[in-house]
């Protein structure tokens, strides 16, 4: 499993170049950039329901991956995003429809990459829940991530900071 640290720079790098080289920074507000942050970790609240559902019930179970690292989230958050994109929202306002059809876009791509994270780290998890079905068919075993997992961390967030200074944007951060 990727550390936390690395679900939310990862989600972030990604999306700061898409707002950098696709979008731009007034079709791609900074604030995005947060809400894909906390996307990206989004599915992990399984580890503090677990230890509440624990302390409750006095069980030792964990319910980290289960329902949470499901793409049943990504499919519901990119339908919402459709929806309030579309001229059918109950919106009223062009501007508000637009503002939170891009939050669940980048909502769904965070919880997408938080996913495809666990995936490449060769994590167990539920990722068609309900269906239970044997993710580990299309999740390739790459054994030297989970060594290295530490260092990943440093070299995104290196690397992001490298991209920024390149082109002149830190500036955005201060």
């Amino acid at each position: 499993m990727a550390l936390a640290v690395t679900h939310i720079l990862l989600t972030i790098f990604v999306l700061d170049l898409f707002r950098h080289y696709h979008f731009g920074k007034k079709k791609f507000p900074r604030y995005l950039l947060v809400v894909g942050g906390i996307a990206g970790l989004a599915p992990d609240i399984d580890i503090p329901l677990s230890f509440i559902w624990n302390l409750a019930s006095g069980n030792v179970d964990s319910l980290h991956g289960a329902f949470t690292h499901s793409l049943l989230f990504v499919l519901i958050f990119a339908i919402l995003g459709f929806y309030l994109g579309s001229s059918a929202s109950f919106l009223k306002s062009k501007k508000l429809q637009s503002k939170w059809a891009a939050i669940f876009y980048v909502i769904a791509f965070g919880w997408l990459m938080h996913l495809s994270l666990d995936c490449l780290y060769g994590s167990y998890k539920l990722f068609l829940w309900p269906i239970n079905f044997d993710t580990l068919a299309f999740c390739p075993d790459i054994g030297f991530l989970q060594t290295y997992r530490i260092s990943i961390d440093a070299l995104l967030l290196v690397g992001w900071l490298i991209h920024e200074e390149m082109h002149g944007l830190v500036k955005d951060y201060w």
